[in-house]
């Protein structure tokens, strides 16, 4: 059996109060300020851009050194009788123990 509910409960209860456009309109910002307080904003905007600009560091690749790293060797690899360049400094490479992760070093 279902229950009945209190019906006095629900006479009782008020509605939402409804909001008004004039309301709304008065709650809005209705214009910038003018004069001092807008001339100050401005400056500071300035000011923030200037700082934000110069707190972000440009990347920069990092660099490497190839006498204590080793060099790179060329895509193209070892030819018999010629010495290679490595890729980043362009000094020759003699040997396979100047290279860079060689398992030849010492």
């Amino acid at each position: 059996m279902r229950q009945s509910m209190d019906r006095s409960l629900i006479a009782s209860t008020t509605r939402a109060r409804r909001v008004t456009r004039e309301e709304i309109a008065n709650l809005k910002i209705k214009s910038e300020p003018k004069g001092i307080k807008a001339m100050f904003r401005g400056v500071g905007n300035v000011l923030k851009s200037i700082g934000h600009m110069l707190s972000v560091a440009p990347k920069v690749k990092p660099i490497v050194d190839c006498k204590v790293s080793g060099h790179v060797m060329p895509a193209t690899g070892w030819r018999a009788g010629k010495s290679p360049q490595c890729v980043e400094c362009g000094k020759r490479i003699d040997d396979p123990t100047q290279l860079r992760n060689s398992v030849w070093k010492k």
